[in-house]
């Protein structure tokens, strides 16, 4: 399957939240895409992209205040 290429603003997009989920993972901060761990790079461009729909994150902290996971699900839009 051929990948689709990135608007300008889909890259910006993307970059800046590979970014910071690539922090949050080297920090041991795990991440979560519709309920499924998942890597930095997939987790920015399913968000990044929005092809197949916007996506929410979700921080989760321990009993300590430290962050320890995010979760980011498909939010769905309401039929009018």
């Amino acid at each position: 399957m051929k990948k689709k290429k990135l608007t300008k603003e889909e890259r910006i997009r993307y970059d800046t939240l590979l970014k910071q989920m690539k922090r949050y993972e080297k920090q041991g901060v795990e991440l979560l895409l519709s309920g499924e761990r998942c890597s930095p790079e997939k987790l920015a461009s399913a968000c990044a992209i929005k092809e197949h729909g916007c996506y929410m994150g979700d921080y989760i902290w321990d009993e300590k205040g430290k962050l320890a996971e995010i979760h980011y699900d498909k939010i769905e839009r309401d039929a009018d």
